[in-house]
């Protein structure tokens, strides 16, 4: 008795999974199967439930990462590491690494041109709103000799050498400095940290 209705019950869930199969395997979802209709006609003495022009959501577009930004690691600059009693700290955002300083933009382009000028790099031009375009030049590694030359399988430093641009934000009562590229181009996240580093080092 026990396997004949052990037997019936199979054979009810088979059944009922294969006509399951044979409605709805073969149909098309809804979406595909759709057409478009006659706009909604209402009735006189009603209200049209439409408004009078589309609503459009908009966000506010974001920087694309570049750069080592790419790669599936969390950024270095991912907080303030206990720097936020500082004049000013590196710090991350969603338009990549910046330097904060706690102080206007006014000041922190002066203070920014003496470093540049002060700090081995070749001013190339100025702008009305206070940012600048320089040449940076790396200084080359101590040689360490012969025996360290030979080393091959060491990994050589990056060189960061190039023409960038600052782009100074205000943040309240303080500064955010960005790092661009020459030609207007975000700089990766490593390239960032090591100029904003000696930014950081002579703004204090």
């Amino acid at each position: 008795m026990m396997i004949f209705l052990y037997r019936t019950v199979m054979a009810s869930i088979v059944i009922a999974v294969l006509t399951g199969c044979s409605l709805f395997g073969d149909n098309e979802p809804e979406y595909l199967d759709s057409a478009e209709s006659y706009p909604l006609r209402v009735p006189d003495g009603l209200d049209d439930p439409t408004g009078p022009a589309p609503i459009y959501i908009s966000v506010p577009e974001m920087r694309k990462p570049a750069g080592d930004e790419l790669e599936p690691l969390p950024p270095r600059v991912v907080s303030t590491a206990g720097r936020e009693d500082a004049n000013s700290y590196l710090a991350w955002s969603a338009e990549g690494a910046y330097l904060k300083v706690k102080d206007t933009p006014e000041s922190v382009s002066r203070r920014i041109r003496f470093a540049i000028e002060r700090g081995g790099m070749t001013m190339l031009e100025s702008t009305d709103s206070g940012d600048y375009k320089f040449h940076y030049k790396q200084a080359a590694a101590p040689d360490e000799g012969f025996f360290s030359n030979m080393a091959f399988w060491r990994s050589q430093p990056t060189d960061y050498s190039g023409t960038f641009m600052t782009l100074l934000k205000p943040d309240g009562q303080d500064t955010r400095v960005y790092l661009l590229f020459g030609n207007g181009e975000a700089v990766d996240t490593a390239g960032t940290e090591h100029i904003l580093a000696i930014f950081q080092e002579r703004l204090g």
